[in-house]
């Protein structure tokens, strides 16, 4: 059963705070130093090695930057300081780690003096016998040069080469050496005799000329006539033919046939045939 009260009823309601105080206990704090990293700042004094072969090279470096003390570790070598030495042309590396750990490698090269080098040097090639030659044009290095050859010249050039093979030291004035190898080829020589002759006794072309005749020493020429009859036979260095038979009587003018051996023990070495004419 319900029943309804319409009666009006005034209420009234209070909001009550409460306040707690905090109190404050005792603590202690703790403060972490930390070292801000700076950059490495790193500075090499390199010394290059005197010569390509030897081991006299140095590399220092100079660093700043991040937190000391720095250890060193190179390599090759394994060493452990700021610096190495006995150093051969090449190239090294360095890590470099400060005292917080943080670490840097870098490279460097050490490399010889300015090497020694032969640029632009003039051959000669001998043309018929010992007429070849070598002349160096040398830089680089250190002045001044020396030169010892394999001929016992201690000359910048030599001269009167025949075929074959030569060789030059060459020490500059760090006492560095340098070594270069030469080859001369053989240049066949060809002996050219003119094609005629007038030996009249007026002082011009009076006896038959054979050009580089005089670079075979032991060559040997022979004058056939018309006929297969020898007018002339000379054994060693060639003497101009004057137009003369054995008995020194002169010959009269014809064409001649002639051979020029370059060895007169072997007739198989003809250098050289032909004919030559005489005109009076």
């Amino acid at each position: 059963m319900f029943f309804v009260n319409k009666r009006k009823i005034k209420m009234k309601i209070r909001t009550k705070f409460i306040f707690l105080a905090c109190r404050l206990l005792p603590f202690t704090l703790y403060l972490i130093p930390y070292t801000l990293h700076s950059q490495f700042i790193i500075i090499p004094a390199i010394n290059n090695a005197t010569c390509s072969y030897d081991s006299n090279g140095s590399i220092s470096v100079s660093v700043s930057g991040g937190a000391i003390p720095y250890t060193y570790l190179w390599s090759p070598g394994g060493e452990a300081s700021s610096s190495v030495t006995g150093l051969v042309p090449g190239t090294y590396e360095v890590t470099i780690t400060d005292n917080a750990g943080i670490d840097s490698t870098v490279s460097y090269a050490v490399g010889p003096s300015p090497v020694v080098n032969d640029t632009a040097g003039k051959i000669t090639l001998p043309l018929c016998t010992n007429n070849g030659s070598i002349l160096l044009s040398v830089s680089g290095g250190t002045l001044s040069y020396q030169y010892a050859w394999s001929n016992g010249s201690p000359n910048v050039g030599i001269t009167q080469l025949t075929a074959g093979d030569y060789s030059v030291v060459v020490t500059d004035g760090n006492n560095c050496m340098a070594t270069f190898n030469f080859f001369l080829p053989e240049k066949k020589c060809f002996v050219n005799p003119e094609p005629y002759f007038t030996p009249n006794g007026d002082g011009i072309n009076d006896t038959w000329l054979i050009a580089n005749s005089g670079y075979f020493p032991d060559a040997r020429v022979i004058i056939f006539n018309r006929w297969g009859a020898k007018v002339y036979d000379r054994k060693g260095t060639y003497e101009s033919w004057d137009g003369k038979s054995y008995l020194g009587v002169p010959v009269p003018d014809a064409v001649y046939y002639y051979f020029f051996y370059q060895d007169k023990e072997d007739k198989q070495k003809a250098a050289k045939n032909g004919s030559v004419t005489i005109l009076r």
